[in-house]
């Protein structure tokens, strides 16, 4: 079978290759010398649009925007004056659905039959031949366009039976995209001004929930002195977003983190012009936020030394305080390893990690004096001081030599104040704060941030290894707890994005379930697009964690940011959209009632979508 292709840039390029080995391949192009570059390769070349309309059967079309596609099919000396009954249009531009159904009206009043197939992936993707192809249109065009898309790529994915479904579901993930990018981006430059390394932060972010496509192969092809290319121009992607804001406004659908995404990407254009590439706006993140965010050197992330022989010679005894949800979990992940000394205010926990096997101690001196390494996990850094040094407190009992273990999501800068005045009586404070949640806590797959000094560190990592393998230490004393602010920033931005993406695709028609497999096949991947889209129908708990706390956390990462004179623009949003939320249904909630805000703002349900 004859098969055409008009729109042979970069990504229409790559996808085009596939097909020289496959079949009778015809192309097209505007720029003579990439049809040229493909008669080279095999393929014949057609002298117009028309002359290609009247030699192939099936032909596929790979646009900068949707206008582009009505100019080729309608234009002078267009698609439209070789196409005849029977012919089949596989469009896969990422363009606009309302403009490509027009299109296809037009069409199937003369008996030309379209679907919409737009991918994701870029072209490293395209090359490989496993780039994401969501195809959308009536199941008859859409069998007869599958052998060619399978020729191209090993993912395709059908999402719609609707011709413009796919060009929907494109724009929704490249909503999740671009702001992933833009957010992590943001939120790592602000983390560099703070003094911790890429390294350590993308270490973090990927081992806890932040975990995102930006992290996972962006940063850590920086980490590695590299650069990921995405072989994509930024003009392009902020195409996608005005679009994928055009299509919110047609749905009735709030798209306000998008918004923000759309106007920096904006400012990366216009300061760099309409060549500039995806890639650039790591630099245009770096100027407005006065860093660097690539290391300088390699990192100065200690591994381990003397690691164990402190265990092993002097027999460490273990105190653990503060053993609500996440406290009691983490100290029965040690109890499993060895005896722990336990205090909390509550009674009943104490009670119930009697029953575990934890001794109960009268009071916090008591649990000071029979302890030289004691963990802390309490709601806020105030806390711990007071816990620490108030009446009655761990101070009474402390003897120069102990090692304080602050697991509490805390105040960086009051964390190292607590230290200072821990140092004077000889003890040593190590924060290590953990992210993944009560049921990773359970599981024993934590990631657990370090701060502190190398010896003490050095020191306790056996014990913390009882807790989850995935440690990282993160340097001088806060930076764990940095890391933890900046890991759970990431986070939520992952869980709003995810969820202002599944509204747009709820109002517009998709089901989520097919949302859920191109998103997590796809570069909108994010931690929480994994958990939360395939749950959202059902209404399935995804998390255990109160709003209250994830707004203490974001304000922490918030002051953090005007500290250290970063903008930070995505996570100061959501972070007024989580104390809406908080507001709203109370702070005592859990994360999963933020699904609700979303609903409200689009007046629609997501149960059953």
């Amino acid at each position: 079978m004859n098969i055409g292709y008009i729109g042979l840039g970069a990504m229409g390029g790559a996808l085009a290759r596939h097909l020289l080995n496959t079949h009778q391949l015809t192309v097209w192009d505007i720029n003579p010398e990439a049809s040229a570059a493909f008669g080279k390769l095999g393929a014949t070349v057609a002298t117009s649009a028309a002359d290609l309309a009247n030699r192939c059967e099936i032909i596929l079309l790979c646009m900068p925007r949707s206008s582009d596609v009505d100019q080729v099919v309608f234009g002078s000396d267009g698609l439209g004056l070789g196409l005849r009954e029977g012919h089949l249009i596989i469009d896969q531009t990422s363009g606009l659905p309302e403009e490509t159904q027009r299109i296809s009206t037009q069409l199937a009043g003369k008996g030309i039959a379209m679907v919409d197939a737009p991918v994701s992936g870029g072209v490293a993707g395209a090359e490989a031949g496993t780039i994401t192809i969501m195809v959308s249109g009536a199941d008859a065009d859409v069998q007869k366009a599958r052998p060619v898309l399978d020729a191209i790529s090993t993912n395709v994915i059908c999402c719609g039976s609707k011709v413009g479904d796919a060009q929907a579901m494109k724009l929704i993930n490249n909503m999740l995209s671009a702001g992933l990018r833009v957010a992590t981006l943001e939120i790592v430059a602000m983390g560099k001004k703070m003094g911790l390394s890429l390294e350590s932060m993308t270490d973090v972010i990927n081992k806890g929930s932040g975990r995102n496509r930006t992290s996972k192969v962006m940063l850590n092809a920086l980490v590695q002195g590299t650069k990921a290319k995405s072989n994509f121009a930024m003009s392009l992607m902020l195409k996608d977003l005005n679009q994928a804001i055009q299509l919110g406004v047609s749905c009735k659908v709030p798209t306000t983190i998008t918004r923000i995404a759309r106007g920096l990407l904006q400012i990366g254009v216009s300061t760099l012009g309409e060549k500039a590439q995806l890639d650039q706006l790591l630099g245009v993140i770096e100027s407005m936020a006065d860093t660097k965010i690539a290391d300088a050197a390699p990192s100065a992330q200690k591994e381990s030394v003397i690691a164990g022989s402190h265990a092993a010679d002097e027999g460490l005894r273990v105190g653990y305080v503060g053993l609500g949800t996440m406290g009691g979990a983490l100290a029965r992940r040690l109890l499993l390893a060895q005896p722990v000394t336990v205090y909390d205010t509550q009674a009943q926990n104490v009670s119930a990690m009697e029953q575990d096997g934890a001794v109960a101690a009268a009071d916090l001196p008591a649990l000071a004096r029979s302890s030289n390494v004691i963990f802390i996990c309490v709601p806020t850094s105030a806390i711990v001081r007071e816990v620490i040094f108030g009446e009655n407190g761990l101070a009474e009992g402390l003897t120069p030599g102990t090692i304080i273990v602050d697991q509490t999501t805390g105040d960086p800068s009051l964390t190292r104040s607590i230290a200072l005045d821990l140092e004077k009586i000889g003890v040593t404070l190590v924060d290590a704060p953990v992210s993944g949640g009560p049921r990773g806590a359970v599981a024993g797959t934590i990631a657990i941030m370090c701060g502190g000094p190398a010896a003490s560190y050095d020191t306790v990592k056996p014990i913390l290894e009882h807790i989850s393998p995935n440690l990282v230490y993160c340097g001088q004393t806060g930076n764990g707890h940095s890391a933890k602010l900046i890991n759970n920033a990431v986070a939520a931005c992952n869980r709003l994005l995810t969820y202002e993406a599944a509204s747009l695709a709820v109002r517009y028609g998709l089901k989520l379930s097919d949302v859920a497999d191109i998103v997590n096949s796809s570069t909108g991947w994010n931690g929480h697009s994994e958990r939360v889209l395939p749950a959202l129908s059902e209404g399935r708990k995804t998390a255990d964690f109160q709003l209250q706390l994830m707004v203490k956390d974001l304000n922490l990462a918030g002051r953090m940011a005007i500290d250290c004179g970063a903008p930070m623009l995505i996570a100061s949003v959501v972070t007024s959209l989580y104390e809406t939320g908080a507001n709203s249904f109370g702070g005592s909630a859990n994360l999963d009632a933020m699904a609700g805000l979303f609903e409200k703002a689009g007046d629609f349900s997501f149960a059953g979508a």
